[in-house]
């Protein structure tokens, strides 16, 4: 008879089993798996059924690396019961610890929907109870036939998963590299760095009083600098999207549908088919992964971390846990645990890994996002309190994890000082892990043919015009993004002062690499500039410095109510900066960047300021005009938002009563 199956006591009754070390161990990978297939199923059912955008929500490992994540913390269960059945080995039963065992699992897995969590506590525990009474009954080890048999087919449906999201991906990966095209390898690399939610006017480089950017301003000294560069968006993924084809976000709908299923080709996919290794490394996976299709053209696209830590916070309960304790241990890597990423140490590791082991002859096109400076705004231990304030314990820390979700409004002074200072301390720690990376790549010797990128997807308010965060308005402090460009042949610490857009970036790329007539990108390069005599605006412009806000109340309800115009702005900063904001109510702003950098003075108001008004809404207007919006942006509010600024400029609608002269700090919109 198996030792794990059940016995008879000498007067013929049912023995009471016994939960043995080896026992419990295999229940716990037994359980394990349970949960973790039933975890997929309801990974795939939200997706389907449930998730508005419908995506995964989580790495694309997610079918092997779930079963793994609920098995590891099963086996930590299984040793805790272990070690309490040796110490009390008459109570519970088998099947009392059985039963426990498989609540617990059962809970991990359910926790992934929608439900209350006693909800899913009470449906985990009566699954439960039916596991109990088929491991006492039947018996329960690895001697025991069904339990090998579903052991065995556990384990072979994990090698498929791997097999079909893993393994694919590495053979797709192999395949790709072999059969890109010829490309000559002495054609220059491009090393393109995101430096996510990062403001200029927090950055030394630009003149902040803090000595933010040391790294940057050195390697500056070897390109050039845009003095007021501006994001065609105030937050992550229509800007990228605007940089990796080079339309406005309004043209291919990137403030609402936030998958780049547009037809145009992405920068990635050019260069990939002009004989480039393509690979992108992802801090962002909220905005920037693979569910995206951010990752078009990417021969490899390193979103979603591959750690231990990221293999425990696959699953719902090992992230809670993760969270709680590193909070108290290392709120650092507590903030990647959420994200299943790392933060710029784990970026350049990956990027120089995969870069020492690319094919020589062929040159690369590297994408690198650093969600560093993003809230949480948490830096390593040695940064934190580098400027300012420095968080103090576990309540600080969950005050900073907290802050995008709080009433800013009752925030003091203290608390916005302990936000801001800690938003500057990492953009620190990004400024050393950037001037790191860059002295490795130079010791390979990689930097002598290599153009190097350097701007931010968007900034950040701190309360200035009443914004804290960012993807709320147009505002200087949300779009104005630093710009920075080293390669063969460029000037050296040359600066540029002419306000540029970045949708250009696409097109500037395949003009530095000499594709000229060849680039399918719109726009005009910004090497005009540098190629103009210093102090001289080129002789043709390139695009406007346009940026848009579109958030959702922008488009039409489903439930049939119109679209709302505090949900739009646009914002268009001329060549002599002046920056002009018109909202989707009318309500219109207007800044001299070069006299007031912070946009604190709304000039829309004075009557000797009216032609600039009437001028800059013509340069909106025809930046508008030029560039068609999509089918589905069209009808939800450019159109009307057109009609109206066209009406304005041609006269045919009066203008509304000014608005109130601004006192001197005072933005002179309502919020």
């Amino acid at each position: 008879m198996d030792d794990d199956a059940p016995s008879k006591a000498a007067d013929g009754r049912p023995a009471t089993p016994r939960l043995t070390l080896s026992v419990a161990l295999v229940l716990a990978i037994w359980l394990g798996f349970l949960a973790g297939y039933l975890d997929l199923a309801l990974i795939i059912f939200k997706k389907l059924a449930i998730n508005k955008e419908g995506s995964f929500r989580t790495a694309r490992d997610f079918p092997w690396t779930v079963p793994l994540g609920h098995v590891a913390l099963m086996l930590a269960l299984g040793v805790v019961v272990a070690v309490l059945a040796w110490i009390r080995p008459r109570r519970p039963t088998l099947r009392g610890w059985a039963w426990l065992m498989a609540t617990v699992a059962l809970w991990g897995a359910l926790l992934r929907l929608s439900l209350h969590p006693g909800a899913s506590l009470v449906l985990a525990f009566g699954i439960g109870k039916l596991i109990a009474d088929l491991v006492a009954d039947r018996g329960f080890g690895l001697r025991v036939g069904w339990v090998r048999k579903s052991l065995a087919g556990f384990a072979c449906l994990l090698i498929v998963c791997f097999a079909a999201s893993t393994g694919r991906r590495m053979i797709g990966e192999a395949r790709a590299v072999a059969a890109l095209p010829p490309r000559p390898a002495s054609a220059p690399n491009v090393v393109f760095l995101v430096w996510d939610t990062v403001r200029n006017s927090s950055l030394s480089l630009y003149g902040y009083r803090r000595e933010t950017t040391p790294n940057l301003k050195r390697w500056a000294e070897r390109g050039v600098v845009f003095d007021m560069a501006l994001s065609p968006s105030p937050w992550t993924y229509p800007s990228h999207a605007s940089y990796f084809t080079g339309s406005w976000p309004f043209e291919i709908n990137a403030q609402w549908k936030f998958s780049l299923d547009t037809p145009r080709p992405t920068i990635a996919e050019f260069l990939k088919s002009r004989g480039y290794q393509t690979a992108g490394f992802v801090g962002n996976t909220n905005s920037c992964n693979y569910e995206t299709a951010l990752d078009r053209g990417f021969i490899h696209y390193d979103d979603y971390a591959l750690t231990p830590r990221s293999l425990l916070t696959r699953t719902v309960p090992g992230k809670w846990m993760l969270e709680q304790l590193l909070l108290r241990v290392d709120p650092f890597e507590r903030k990647w645990a959420g994200l299943q990423a790392r933060g710029a140490e784990g970026i350049n590791a990956s990027f120089l890994k995969w870069l020492d082991g690319r094919r020589t002859d062929r040159p690369f096109f590297a994408f690198l996002n650093f969600f560093d400076a993003h809230e949480p705004y948490i830096p390593p231990d040695q940064f934190a309190g580098r400027f300012g304030v420095a968080p103090k314990g576990v309540k600080d820390y969950q005050a900073l994890i907290d802050y995008v979700g709080v009433d800013k409004g009752r925030l003091t002074p203290q608390d916005l000082d302990l936000v801001r200072d800690s938003y500057e301390n990492c953009i620190a720690y990004l400024d050393e892990q950037f001037g790191r990376m860059m002295d490795d790549l130079e010791k390979r010797g990689v930097l002598e043919n290599t153009i190097v990128v350097l701007t931010s997807d968007h900034g950040e308010g701190f309360g200035e015009h009443g914004v804290c965060g960012h993807a709320y308005s147009v505002e200087i402090q949300e779009v104005g993004v630093p710009l920075m460009v080293i390669a063969p042949g460029l000037p050296r610490g040359r600066r540029e002062l002419t306000a540029v857009g970045l949708r250009d970036l696409a097109v500037t790329l395949t003009d530095l690499l000499g594709f000229g007539e060849d680039s399918p990108f719109p726009g005009r390069s910004l090497a005009a500039y540098w190629n103009a005599p210093a102090g001289q605006a080129p002789p043709r412009p390139t695009s406007p410095a346009l940026s848009e806000k579109a958030d959702q109340t922008a488009f039409p309800s489903p439930h049939g109510e119109g679209p709302g115009g505090e949900g739009l702005q646009f914002s268009l900063v001329s060549s002599f900066g002046v920056q002009y904001v018109r909202n989707g109510d009318g309500t219109e702003m207007i800044f001299n960047l070069w006299r007031d950098p912070q946009a604190t003075f709304n000039l829309a108001g004075f009557p000797d300021k009216v032609s600039m008004l009437s001028q800059h809404r013509s340069m909106l207007l025809e930046a508008l005009k030029g560039s068609p919006a999509s089918t589905e942006v069209e009808d939800a509010y450019m159109a009307a938002y057109r009609d109206e600024l066209a009406n304005l400029v041609q006269g045919t609608r009066p203008v509304g009563d000014p608005p109130p002269a601004a006192e001197d700090g005072d933005s002179g919109a309502a919020r």
